[in-house]
């Protein structure tokens, strides 16, 4: 983690429960939020599909968290709901539940050459997690009147597109219409759900520098990328989910919310004749 680290606590979530899926990766947006939701005082519940789930609940733990760890494919519903099962037993309660899994998967085939079976794998871990997840949680919440679901969408689907991935694209643009339907759903029981909507999010092991330039284009250019000229953190998108998970977000519902440094409104390409060139036109023509 970064200067995070010796953020001082305001116990935000004490006496709260999170439930977070999609935690393996170290500086992925899962793990950033367990690791500030801890902080503020919440007891967790962590998830992931890879084996890397357990490495998290130790680090966790080292620190004095206290955290419950499964492994699990969350696309199933049967093993969402034995784990939320187990969840209620040790807890008592699941205030929060935090929906991060979720992934683009490679080769991404243009459409028309995709096969059904890689479209249904990427739907499942774009949106099957997400409504299992909900479906398994939201009758505890409505019992008890109380709960705050955050659900990891993207600006790919709602707001913009990326070629070669049409499946990814569609999940996520479902996940946030999801998102609308159960904040209707779930305003009477003092439920709120919202969607945060990232854009480019560094959750590489290697941090990124300006030097490194957009890892995805291999060009960076200031005036053809965000006005925010960096990949945001995901340190930044669980300083966002920290806020939804509060009370002080009490009347925000069935709201999508971008991160991205502005990118979505940044025109991404511009016509030769405005005099502008990429870094890479520019080494070209040098």
């Amino acid at each position: 983690m970064d200067n995070k680290e010796s953020a001082v606590s305001l116990n935000r979530l004490k006496g709260k429960v999170a439930l977070i899926t999609g935690v393996a990766r170290p500086r992925g947006m899962g793990n950033c939020m367990a690791q500030l939701f801890a902080r503020e005082g919440a007891a967790l519940a962590i998830t992931d599909l890879d084996d890397q789930v357990w490495a998290r609940e130790k680090d966790l733990r080292d620190q004095g968290h206290t955290v419950l760890a499964f492994q699990i494919d969350l696309s199933k519903l049967d093993p969402v709901k034995d784990m939320v099962r187990q969840v209620l037993d040790k807890f008592g309660q699941i205030d929060i539940l935090a929906n991060v899994a979720g992934r683009s998967i490679p080769p991404r085939p243009p459409f028309l050459e995709m096969s059904e079976e890689y479209w249904n794998i990427v739907m499942d871990r774009n949106l099957r997690t997400t409504v299992n997840c909900c479906w398994a949680v939201l009758p505890h919440m409505v019992q008890c009147k109380y709960g705050k679901v955050i659900n990891v969408s993207s600006i790919s689907g709602p707001k913009t597109a990326i070629r070669y991935a049409a499946p990814y694209s569609a999940a996520k643009g479902a996940v946030s219409a999801l998102t609308r339907a159960l904040a209707l759903e779930m305003g009477e029981h003092n439920i709120t759900v919202n969607a945060i909507l990232p854009g480019d999010i560094d959750t590489e092991e290697k941090p990124w520098t300006p030097e490194d330039g957009r890892r995805d284009l291999g060009i960076f250019d200031p005036r053809l990328s965000c006005p925010i000229p960096r990949p945001g953190r995901s340190e930044e998108v669980a300083d966002l989910a920290l806020f939804l998970s509060t009370d002080e977000s009490r009347f925000i519902t069935g709201t999508e919310v971008v991160i991205d440094g502005g990118g979505t409104f940044v025109e991404p390409f511009v016509f030769p004749h405005f005099g502008r060139r990429t870094t890479n036109e520019a080494k070209l023509s040098s």
